[in-house]
Order: structure tokens, then C-alpha cells, then sequence
């Protein structure tokens, strides 16, 4: 009788290993059918035929994500850092570009806090200690010169970053990033729109999304239907 309990015992176990089993085989599923996870596994293939790396750096008050050159590779090409914009992470920002600057550069991408992998406990949410946390993983990486792209939002951390670490960053490239911006400029912007900037990056209705997507991406005119069409009549 005991045996026979002891035989049921075990299969229960059995049984509910099976089923814990069977769903994480559903939630793996799950995830390699998601179109951004497949995308993502994707993009980390893409960065690594590049010859780049990942890396996560404790700074202490954050970790920081940051994609670099193999450490097995000697290399004498200058470094570059790039730096995404509001919304992105390191692979989905920059995917297009690794290919032809690797070959010239040896590349430094980090996700910045609060984007993709990297974290913080700071309560602090500036450009400057943005800035400050990328200029504290470049040492830590051991590199004492480089260059340094921002785009949109990574624009104002290159900008600080540069003005900050003057005697480290050779040179800058800002792309698409309001540096200039007069106050006068930024109010007419908003009055434009008719929502706050906040309201316009962070959208919460789906208006606010269209608009914010009407930004930041351009659809050229359809000129070659035009010509088409002109070809057919």
C-alpha cells in the first residue's frame, strides 16, 4: 500500500516537472515568434559579424551596456563612440551604420541609462550624468582618446560629454539634436505643435503618437508614380 502511494507520489512530481517544463517551451516559443525579439536576436548577430562585443560595467550607482571591439583583436584605428537617441537602444539606432565605420573605427556604442540593458539607482535623470556615466565607462575601457557621434537626445549627451571631457574627445559630430536652439525658437515649436514636449515623446494617446512618428520619420514624395503615370498617359 505504502509502495503504491510512494508510486502515485512520484508521478504527481513527474507530472507537474512535465507541465513546468511545457510551458517554458511555450513562453520560449512565444518569445522567438515576437517580431521585436526576433529582431533583436537578429541585431546582437549583426554587431558581433562586426567584430563588437558586449560588455555590462558597474559604475556603482548604474550599470552600463556598452558594445565594443573584441578584446582578442589588436587594433590601431582610431575610436569612435556613438551615441542613440531618445527611444532607442545601441542595436536598433545604429544597425545601418556599424558595417562601413568598423572598418575605419573601433567602435564604442553603449545603451544609455534607463535605454535597452542599462540601469540606475540615481535618482538623477540629466544630460550631464548621462555624460558623466559614458565618460566614466570610457576610462574603465581604458581608452584615453576618441571621437564621439550623438544623434537626437545622444546629440545633447555628445555635446556635454565633449565640453566636459575636453582633453579625451578629439572630436564631435551632432546629428538632428536641437543644440542651437534659442528659447524663442523652442516656444514657437511648441505653440506649433499644441502639446508639451513631454505630451510629444512620451505619448500617451494616439494622436500623440502619430505626431511624434510625423517627427521623426520622412516619407519622400511619390515622384516616380508621378512619372509613371505621365509614361502611361
Amino acid at each position: 500500500m505504502a509502495s503504491t502511494k510512494s508510486f502515485r507520489h512520484l508521478l504527481l512530481l513527474l507530472a507537474v516537472a512535465l507541465l513546468s517544463l511545457f510551458r517554458r517551451v511555450v513562453a520560449a516559443t512565444r518569445r522567438l515568434l515576437s517580431f521585436v525579439s526576433l529582431r533583436e536576436l537578429l541585431l546582437h548577430l549583426s554587431f558581433l559579424r562586426c567584430g563588437l562585443r558586449p560588455v555590462m560595467l558597474d559604475l556603482g550607482h548604474a550599470s552600463l551596456h556598452i558594445w565594443g571591439p573584441n578584446p582578442r583583436r589588436a587594433s590601431r584605428k582610431p575610436a569612435l563612440l556613438l551615441i542613440h537617441g531618445f527611444g532607442s537602444n545601441s542595436k536598433w539606432q545604429w544597425e545601418r551604420q556599424i558595417g562601413a565605420l568598423s572598418c575605419s573605427f573601433d567602435l564604442y556604442i553603449p545603451d544609455l541609462l534607463f535605454f535597452g540593458r542599462s540601469r540606475s539607482s540615481c535618482a538623477d535623470r540629466s544630460v550631464g550624468y548621462q555624460a558623466r556615466c559614458v565618460a566614466e565607462a570610457m576610462r574603465l575601457l581604458g581608452v584615453a582618446w576618441y571621437s564621439v557621434m550623438g544623434i537626437n537626445y545622444g546629440g545633447f549627451v555628445a555635446f556635454c560629454l565633449a565640453e566636459m571631457e575636453a582633453e579625451s574627445v578629439e572630436r564631435v559630430a551632432i546629428l538632428t539634436a536641437g543644440i542651437c536652439m534659442s528659447p524663442e525658437q523652442l516656444r514657437v515649436m511648441s505653440a506649433k505643435e499644441k502639446r508639451d514636449v513631454c505630451e510629444l515623446l512620451l505619448p500617451q494617446k494616439a494622436d500623440d503618437l502619430r505626431a511624434l512618428v510625423s517627427w521623426s520619420m520622412y516619407r519622400p514624395p511619390q515622384v516616380l508614380h508621378k512619372v509613371k503615370a505621365l509614361h502611361i498617359f
